[in-house]
């Protein structure tokens, strides 16, 4: 069985490059693992990485596949480790070469910009490996922290769509968000499930320039609960009590540069007029206190705390907060 140069015979894990596109003096690659379990079954693909920065992925992947039993694994699990190396190599959420958001580009074009053209190739991977599930794993980046969340697309309700709706139950966040926001038409999973009919999900957790044991554990927990749900893995998927279902989310920028000073975490629930955090100016005076716009909510991500951002940057990302 192979995925890119990776080639592994049943228990082994196998590591190896797969091209996505070139450089001026060579391929553009990203390194892969692939786990091959001593029998057959579903195969999962696990993407890190289409933001640079966004460590926790790599780090924790890399981690759950060298830690589990592959003569109990059932099937296989890909694991495309960088899916940006241009962003990855600067720390950058864009790709440098053209300033796009690859995850916004989707489904790309093999003969557009460099950010559209990679994800043409990253679309075409999914379709070749990605089997019976795709999951794309993000965490923050260099300058937010995100909550634990898991993210399905909810525009649609074909088998695609309700499977992952069921997957995103198993993943062990408390914090399940379906979203019909406009972006989601161009980001990788929807693009996955809406082009190739397979399950897809993004579960995040963490960042702010550091990967902490906390993040680590989380998705360790999602590894373990989706493959389990996959039928992939022996055991019990996690349980999670108290869940916060999301809606669509708001953006909330500040109107003031300044220093952002957070008064809430990551995973908070809010309510409409509660501050959220305040922009203090070089004199250390409070020139703006920010809000919560929505009646309920839950806090998806903040900007770090103390950075010093300019009118307009985004400070707070809160999530509708919707009943069952």
């Amino acid at each position: 069985m192979r995925f890119g140069t990776a080639e592994a015979a049943p228990g082994e894990l196998a590591k190896g490059f797969i091209e996505l596109g070139y450089y001026p003096d060579g391929p553009l690659v990203s390194p892969v693992l692939l786990a091959r379990g001593a029998s057959p079954g579903p195969r999962l693909l696990v993407q890190c990485l289409i933001h640079g920065g966004e460590n926790v992925g790599p780090v924790s992947l890399a981690r759950f596949l060298r830690e589990i039993d592959l003569s109990a694994l059932k099937g296989s699990i890909a694991a495309l480790l960088v899916a940006n190396p241009l962003g990855a190599r600067t720390h950058s959420r864009l790709t440098p070469q053209d300033g796009m958001n690859l995850n916004r580009v989707f489904p790309g074009k093999p003969d557009g910009t460099v950010s559209e053209q990679l994800a043409d190739r990253l679309l075409s991977i999914a379709g070749a490996e990605g089997g019976d599930a795709v999951l794309d794993l993000h965490s923050g980046g260099e300058l937010t922290i995100t909550a634990h969340y898991v993210i399905f697309d909810a525009k649609g309700d074909g088998a695609a769509e309700r499977e992952s709706r069921r997957l995103a139950g198993c993943v062990g966040s408390r914090f399940q968000w379906g979203s019909s926001e406009d972006w989601l038409d161009g980001a990788y999973f929807t693009n996955v499930t809406r082009q190739h009919n397979k399950a897809a999900l993004i579960v995040e957790s963490g960042g702010g320039a550091r990967v902490t044991e906390d993040d680590l554990t989380n998705f360790r927990v999602t590894l373990h609960g989706l493959t389990r749900a996959l039928g992939m893995l022996p055991g019990e998927v996690p349980e999670v009590s108290d869940i916060r279902h999301g809606g669509n989310a708001v953006h909330v920028k500040c109107r003031r540069g300044g220093y952002w000073r957070p008064l809430i975490a990551p995973g908070d629930d809010m309510v409409g007029g509660q501050p959220m955090g305040e922009m203090i100016d070089i004199f250390g005076e409070v020139v703006e206190t920010i809000t919560c716009p929505l009646p309920r909510a839950w806090v998806g991500s903040i900007k770090r705390a103390w950075m010093p951002l300019f009118n307009g940057d985004q400070v707070v990302e809160v999530v509708e907060r919707i009943d069952a």
